[in-house]
This record gives C-alpha cells, sequence and structure tokens, in this order.
C-alpha cells in the first residue's frame, strides 16, 4: 500500500521545469539519427494524453539528472512546452544509473499487432488505412497473435510490414498482391503462404513491379517453387560474399528477378 512506503522513497510528483533536466552521459543513450527520428514523431503527433511522467533525481546546481523520459521530453519543448509532468527520486548517481538499467531492461515491448489493434480501436487513421488495404485483398489484418497451429489462408500477421508499405503509399500494390495470392491455389489452400516469411517477400516483390496486373500475379504465384527457391537460397548464403544477407533479403532479391522476368515476357514458365 502506498501509505506503507518510507517517505524517504516517495517520489515528489510534479510539474519539473525543462530547462532544469540533464542529461548524464555516463548512463544515459546518446542521441543518434534513429532517436530523433522517434522524437520527431513523437513531436508531429503530441499530445499529454500519450505522455508518461518522466523521471529525475536532484543533482548539484538546483539541476535534475533525466533518468527516464529522454525522447519524449525532447519532443515536448519541440513544440513549445517548458514544463513536463515528472516524478522526483533522491538517488545517487549510481543507483540513478541502475534505476536507468531496469527500467529499460525490464520494459515490456508492446508488438506490432497489439499496437494497430489499439490504434484500430482509436480511429487512427494509419490503422484504418492499412485494414482498409488489407480487406480490400480479401484478407484479414489480424489484432490478435496465433500459434502456427491455429492460423488459417488469408490472416495476416504481417503488421509492421503492412504499415512500412502503406505509409510509403503502395496501398494498392499490397492489395493487389493479396488479392493475387488469395487467389491462388498456394494462398487459397496453404497456410504456408501467409507466414511473414513468405508473405513480406511477395509484397515487396510486387511493389518492385507496379505494372504488372493481378491476371499474370495469380498464375506466377502458383508457378513458384518456394521449397526449391528457398533451397537455393541457403546453398547460396554458404558462399562467400552471400554469408552476411538474410534468408528474407536474398529470398526477396530473388522474386523480384523471377516476377520481373514474367511480367516482360507474358508470364511464361521459365
Amino acid at each position: 500500500m502506498p501509505d506503507e512506503i518510507p517517505i524517504e522513497d516517495r517520489p515528489e510528483v510534479t510539474w519539473i521545469p525543462i530547462e532544469r533536466l540533464v542529461i548524464d552521459d555516463r548512463y544515459q543513450r546518446p542521441l543518434l539519427e534513429a532517436n530523433w527520428e522517434i522524437i520527431h514523431r513523437i513531436a508531429r503527433s503530441f499530445t499529454w494524453k500519450r505522455f508518461s511522467p518522466v523521471m529525475a533525481a536532484p543533482i548539484e546546481g538546483g539541476l535534475l539528472a533525466l533518468i527516464d523520459g529522454q525522447h519524449r521530453t525532447h519532443a515536448a519543448a519541440l513544440v513549445g512546452h517548458t514544463a513536463v509532468p515528472g516524478a522526483i527520486n533522491h538517488l545517487d548517481p549510481a543507483a540513478q544509473a541502475a534505476a536507468f538499467a531496469g527500467i529499460n531492461g525490464e520494459m515490456t515491448r508492446v508488438h506490432p499487432i497489439q499496437v494497430f489493434k489499439a490504434a484500430l480501436a482509436a480511429g487512427e487513421a494509419w490503422a484504418v488505412e492499412c485494414q482498409r488495404v488489407v480487406a480490400a485483398g480479401g484478407c484479414q489484418l489480424m489484432t490478435v497473435q496465433a500459434s502456427s497451429e491455429k492460423r488459417q489462408v488469408r490472416q495476416v500477421y504481417a503488421v509492421s510490414a503492412i504499415r512500412q508499405m502503406v505509409e510509403a503509399g503502395h496501398g494498392e500494390l499490397v492489395t493487389r498482391a493479396l488479392t493475387a495470392l488469395s487467389r491462388s491455389t498456394f494462398g487459397s489452400k496453404f497456410v504456408e503462404a501467409w507466414t511473414n516469411e513468405t508473405l513480406k517477400p511477395i509484397l515487396a516483390a510486387v511493389i518492385a513491379t507496379p505494372k504488372v496486373r493481378l491476371g499474370t500475379l495469380v498464375p506466377f504465384i502458383d508457378h513458384l517453387d518456394l521449397a526449391r527457391i528457398n533451397g537455393d537460397v541457403v546453398r547460396l548464403r554458404m558462399q562467400p560474399g552471400y554469408s552476411q544477407r538474410s534468408q528474407m533479403a536474398l529470398l526477396t532479391e530473388i522474386l523480384t528477378a523471377m516476377l520481373q522476368r514474367w511480367h516482360r515476357e507474358g508470364g511464361i514458365p521459365t
């Protein structure tokens, strides 16, 4: 119970002036390009409704070491706020570092499917559009994870890939690829067609071949011998210069080359 916590261990919950917050680089992460991309993304859609309190600790000179909340504090400053809600804990530098490691090491990462489910319930534009694009292809963008034994054809679990492709402006091509896979014998009968390992390379190949028609895609997919192609990829990765390439990257490259040739030659088996 809160009343049982010793007074000296209770944090002071208050609004903290951003100008008083400093970063201790002995344990804090440096802000790289990827970090600034996150900060600007938070700033673009900034709202206090999604802002969890930061954690800080007093240091000399009346300043506060920012232990947790660096990204969202920078975002708040970018949009013109001068203070953020936070909890001030009296911790020495070693305890601050331990708190930072504990918070970040024990963080429960939310699966993209859970993020999509929540965003869809909130009516967020990206989630609604992703759902529309996938549904237009005769498929379902899943909001709940399932074991491989319980998955069914036309169920799409590759939420992150779909979101990335749709936000890049490839929604129509994603719909076309899913429609073709749904109509193919392979996609209509075999759950294996809908695994991320198979679906992502097919989607990427279609996006790289934007002029390919639906009527050309369906026979192309049924013509694929993925077991043989994956075997070729495994052997290719044993060769010098290919060992560092991922299985999916090489499969995507091969399927793209095959589809572009198929499209160029009018769907003639090779």
